[in-house]
């Protein structure tokens, strides 16, 4: 059963398999309460699939307005739920929920660029997004920094299910610069 995800699941999720899967650099809880409360300029929604024990996965996407793309932020699925199928299935739901978005973006860890795991695991994480339907934008990718504080990652890859090509993709990630980065210290996109 995949569900939106409530106040105390929200919090559930974050400190937990969220937690544990993007340790390289976390979002902060603040950041995904203030979009919920419809506080900053995207809409954000945090789904979650449910099993006898708990949080078996999640997954966070959002909406942006200018561009009406989407964003697959995160997408984990606990170690006991792996292998079921319900990665599949949560981007299914977040696919069906930006149904008319001319392209739903998604980052994952660069085979060739990363070093936060091995480069056969990035590869085949890859693949298997490939066999979801997504596919690899031709663009130099450089995540915003998620927070003040936080580093921008230049080692992520974006893909892209719908229209994948670079001037959409670029008007996108200029749109996500200006509402995450606008107010710090390096608000302009590297290119």
């Amino acid at each position: 059963m995949i569900v939106d995800a409530t106040d105390e699941q929200l919090v559930a999720f974050h400190g937990g398999i969220y937690w544990d899967a993007f340790s390289a650099q976390h979002e902060p809880l603040e950041v995904w309460q203030r979009a919920r409360r419809g506080e900053l300029p995207y809409t954000l929604w945090v789904r979650l699939a449910l099993d006898a024990k708990g949080i078996a996965g999640g997954i966070a996407f959002e909406r942006y307005p200018e561009s009406g793309c989407g964003l697959i932020t995160y997408m984990v699925v606990a170690p006991r739920a792996r292998g079921q199928g319900l990665g599949k299935r949560l981007i299914d739901d977040a696919l069906a929920t930006l149904g008319d978005a001319p392209a739903v973006y998604g980052e994952i860890n660069d085979p060739e660029t990363q070093t936060r795991e091995p480069v056969e695991i990035a590869r085949r994480r890859l693949a298997m997004f490939e066999r979801w339907g997504a596919r690899v934008v031709e663009l130099r990718y450089v995540q915003p920094a998620l927070a003040p504080g936080l580093a921008r990652d230049e080692t992520l890859r974006l893909i892209a299910w719908g229209d994948p090509s670079a001037t959409l993709a670029q008007r996108f990630v200029d749109e996500l610069y200006a509402v995450t980065e606008s107010s710090w210290d390096h608000p302009v996109p590297p290119r």
